[in-house]
């Protein structure tokens, strides 16, 4: 009996550690508000604590590149494992875009598994994992720090020019699932120097009817803005759910 309850209180401290909890996808960089021709370095933010945590693996990594006002790519130059290089050549508004390769992870009693259910045997769980990362880079003085909607199967779309963010203020964004608003799903919201523990959120909201959401603003700093969202996968055999997740950051000063 006594080696039954040891052996139940290891699986449950097992799946309760941060590998039960998804990874998060997200971009630090150093210079939001740069000048034409002045390079910008752009980390790749991965893990469950915020601003850095894990260094994500090569093979995980999809891409990263930029969409100038006219949404066409810009390549970036990859200057360390996790960091590149963007140059403004022009004045405007630039979105920075990453996200990983989507795959499969399954939950059995033997452990995490990064493919479907198909061929394993005691499978608790499954989902098929898609992570978008998202930010701005405003290029001038003139330029207005202006967003748009990409395309992105999950999406957050800031509504505020974050240049002029200030403590007590209103950050306003809005969400969309395969181009459409997506109403009442939870928006996290956490600033560098919250918390040191996995998976924890300074603020938690929702989006209206229309997937508007608005975050109140506490502190200046770096911030991220978090929603996860997930649907039933097409075959019940192979996986059990998509689960999308979505990341925009920026600076409050």
């Amino acid at each position: 009996m006594k080696k039954i309850l040891l052996f139940a209180l290891i699986l449950l401290f097992y799946f309760s550690t941060p590998i039960a909890h998804a990874h998060r996808l997200w971009l630090n960089i150093d210079n939001e508000q740069a000048k034409v021709g002045q390079s910008v370095r752009i980390e790749i933010g991965w893990g469950h604590k915020f601003p850095k945590d894990e260094v994500i693996k090569a093979n995980f990594l999809h891409q990263v590149y930029a969409l100038d006002s006219k949404d066409e790519k810009v390549p970036l130059k990859r200057i360390s494992s996790t960091g590149f290089e963007f140059v403004p050549g022009e004045e405007g508004t630039y979105i920075i875009l990453a996200d990983i390769h989507p795959g499969f992870l399954s939950k059995t009693t033997d452990g995490y598994k990064l493919r479907s259910k198909k061929g394993l045997e005691n499978v608790i769980s499954c989902f098929r994992y898609d992570m978008r990362a998202k930010a701005i880079i405003c290029a001038g003085e003139k330029a207005k720090m202006t967003d748009r909607a990409t395309g992105d199967i999950l999406e957050i779309v800031s509504l505020t020019d974050t240049r002029g963010l200030k403590e007590g203020d209103v950050f306003r964004v809005k969400v969309l699932y395969d181009g459409k608003p997506l109403p009442f799903i939870n928006v996290n919201a956490t600033y560098e120097g919250f918390s040191d523990l996995p998976n924890a959120f300074a603020l938690n909201t929702k989006t209206d009817e229309r997937g508007l959401a608005d975050i109140k603003i506490p502190r200046n700093g770096r911030w991220m803005a978090n929603v996860m969202y997930e649907v039933p996968y097409i075959n019940i055999r192979e996986c059990d759910k998509y689960r999308y997740n979505a990341s925009f950051t920026f600076k409050v000063k």
